[in-house]
This record gives C-alpha cells, sequence and structure tokens, in this order.
C-alpha cells in the first residue's frame, strides 16, 4: 500500500470514527444504559464500518532473553577516576597537562604556591623536635625506672607522650609528602600528582588562579577510559533477573550494530519509590575509549532463566501526561480502556510491568479513535 494510499485510509477511519454512531456507548466515568457493560468502555455492532479500521492482537508470554531491555547511562569508572582538588589555599602558577593527555601514575599535574606551605614545614620540624625530646626522655625514663628512681606510671606517662609524639610527625610528613616538599628545604611552591594513571578528561584551572581547598568543583579530572560504568534503572519486577557478576550486552545510538558485553557490579540496595526502579552499576570493557561518558545507552539483560513476560507493540500503548493505557477487546465487542504500566520500546515492542495478562486481546491499529469514542 502507497504512502498516500495508508495517508487516506487514515483519514477515513478518522472521519468515520467521529461521524458514524455506535449503537452502545458508555464514556470513561459514566455507566452505560444497558447496565452491564463496564466504565469507560463501548460497544461496536456487528458490521459497523469502525471494525474495518480496527486490528486485534491477541497477548502471549514470551521468554524473557532478549526482550529485558533497561534505559542508562555511561558513566567513568570512579575506581580508576581522580578528581583533583588542592588541600592548601592558594595560587596556581603552572599548568602541565591539557584535556587528552595521557598521564602515568605519580606524575605531575600543576604547581601551585601558598604561604601555608611554610607553616606545614615549620609544624614538620616542630614535630620532629618533640619526637626527638619525647624519645630521650623515654630512654632516661627507663634508666631511672631500672634504678628504682621513678615509678611505673612515671614510665608509662612519657611512653604515651612519645606516641602522640609519633602520631603527630607522621601526620605532618605525611602532607609534606603528598605535596612533593621536604620538612627541611624551604618551599613556597609544591605540585600536585596523579594518584591514577589515564586520560585528562576535565580541566577547570587556569595559570594565576587563585585556588581553594574547599572548592566545590576538581582543578583537573583524571580517569581511565580503559573500563567504563553503565548505570541502568531495573524495574521492581526485574529485580529476580539481576545477578552480581551476570553478563549484559551495553548499546548506544552511536554505534547502533554493536553490542558492548559487560558484566553485573552491584545491584542497588535502595528502591526509588516514584519510579519504583533500582540502579544497576555494569562494568564494560572500552577498548579504543569509544565509549563517552554520558552517552545515553540500552542495557539488555542475559541469562534471565526462562522468565516469561508479555510484549505487545508500541502503536497499541496510549501515553497521556498521567498514565500509559491500551484498549481491551472482549469477545462480545466492547472495547475497554485499561491502564498499564510498561517498560522501554525495544524494537517497535514494549514489555508490560502490569495492567495485563496472557490470554487477552489488545487493539493495535485503530486505538487511538477507540480511545477518543471513549472519551466523549
Amino acid at each position: 500500500m502507497t504512502r498516500t494510499r495508508k495517508r487516506s485510509c487514515a483519514l477515513l477511519a478518522a472521519a468515520l470514527f467521529a461521524t458514524a454512531p455506535a449503537c452502545k456507548h458508555a464514556g470513561v466515568n459514566e455507566e452505560s444504559s444497558d447496565g452491564g457493560m463496564p466504565k469507560g468502555s463501548i460497544r461496536l455492532e456487528k458490521g459497523s464500518p469502525k471494525i474495518s479500521f480496527i486490528k486485534i492482537e491477541k497477548l502471549e508470554e514470551t521468554d524473557a532473553a532478549g526482550t529485558v531491555q533497561l534505559t542508562g547511562r555511561v558513566t567513568f569508572d570512579e575506581d580508576h577516576t581522580q578528581r583533583v582538588s588542592t588541600p592548601l589555599d592558594g595560587r596556581v602558577t603552572k599548568v602541565l597537562v591539557k584535556p587528552g593527555d595521557k598521564v602515568t601514575l605519580r606524575q605531575r599535574l600543576l604547581f601551585l604556591s601558598s604561604p601555608f606551605v611554610g607553616q606545614l614545614q615549620s609544624d614538620a620540624q616542630r614535630a620532629q623536635q618533640d619526637l626527638v625530646l619525647a624519645q630521650k626522655t623515654v630512654d632516661r625514663a627507663h634508666t631511672l625506672k631500672a634504678d628504682g628512681a621513678i615509678s611505673e606510671k612515671e614510665v608509662v606517662q612519657v611512653e604515651t607522650d612519645l606516641a602522640k609524639a609519633k602520631s603527630a610527625y607522621g601526620q605532618t610528613m605525611t602532607h609534606l609528602s603528598a605535596l612533593g616538599v621536604s620538612a627541611s628545604d624551604p618551599a613556597v611552591s609544591v605540585a600536585l600528582f596523579a594518584q591514577v594513571a589515564g586520560t585528562v578528561v576535565e580541566r577547570n584551572v587556569l595559570v594565576g588562579q587563585e585556588v581553594r581547598a574547599d572548592a566545590p568543583l576538581p582543578l583537573l579530572t583524571v580517569s581511565n577510559l580503559e573500563t567504563v560504568w553503565v548505570f541502568a534503572d531495573v524495574y521492581e519486577q526485574d529485580l529476580g533477573l539481576v545477578q552480581e557478576g551476570g553478563t549484559v550486552g551495553v548499546r548506544v545510538p552511536a554505534y547502533p550494530t554493536e553490542v558492548f558485553a559487560g558484566t553485573i557490579g552491584h545491584l542497588g540496595d535502595v528502591l526509588d519509590p516514584l519510579s519504583r526502579t533500582v540502579k544497576l552499576r555494569c562494568i564494560v570493557p572500552n577498548p579504543g575509549a569509544r565509549l563517552k561518558p554520558e552517552m545515553f545507552a540500552k542495557v539488555d539483560l542475559t541469562g534471565t532463566n526462562g522468565k516469561k513476560v508479555i510484549v505487545v507493540p508500541s502503536k497499541a500503548i496510549l501515553n497521556d501526561s498521567q498514565r500509559s493505557s491500551v484498549v481491551v477487546a472482549s469477545d462480545d465487542d466492547v472495547y475497554t480502556l485499561r491502564g498499564v504500566e510498561v517498560g522501554p520500546e525495544v524494537d517497535g515492542k514494549v514489555r508490560v510491568l502490569s495492567g495485563l495478562k496472557a490470554g487477552e486481546r489488545v487493539v493495535t491499529d485503530g486505538a487511538i479513535f477507540l480511545k477518543n469514542e471513549i472519551d466523549r
């Protein structure tokens, strides 16, 4: 049938539904005059011209495999991503990388100057002196105790002071080591290092910029893009299909014919009360960095243990601002509008999550015209 002929048929169907009277009719909020028709229904008499423009399909259960598809989003692999921030306030003096650069572990990323570096060095030197003094005090206390000059309680006290001095010294030296400076060499400039090997994917800093330790944005973001995470929403009804370590197939619009294999890393512990879904995290190898963070994705669940589901053609689903619905046909030519809950569309079909059961018949072609009749 040509496109022009199809359009003519559709216009004719709309005209017939708008002008031809139905023998029995009931609106959504009123009872039928015969008292036996459910609310939100109409009956079409046999031979009505409207029937010729209606196509009905009987629902059957099918294997879940290949039909359970989830909507998702590609993100960074947070186990191999560093968001670089400064541990102290200062001014950036040199930025050594730009977006797209490959960096290695412990590579310098930028330099900044800060008066707080001198304060950290001073604290470290003071902590070192306190540690030396505490150690000498403990040594002398042990000698005096051997001679019976002091009590055990006094020895315990000086040993406690030594432990505190060691802790304070260790903290200050750790801070300096992270900045790449020593406690003895005077310095005002420090470097920030890469803690992961990967690619610089974001830069929010310029030379000469004042930076703060409490800034909300990272200065740089480095991520290893050899793997990515894909987060998807699993409907409550499908939670039994998901097992950590199971396989998934990921599709993205950029490569419509390709499927990226991945594994299920984690299923969330909390159900979203609005969407009735749980977050699923998939780990997906990403050769060539073809999957880009923030891409939309479809996640196919595999290995679904033969669970049966019901699917209907997407054209049978009627959507408005409040709900999805279908027109269900009975054997006595009564057509009823019924609310349903459905999953995402996959290859022209959608999976019914609730509202229908196998064996029922739904209207595929002409459903919108019947809905208009019911809503009149």
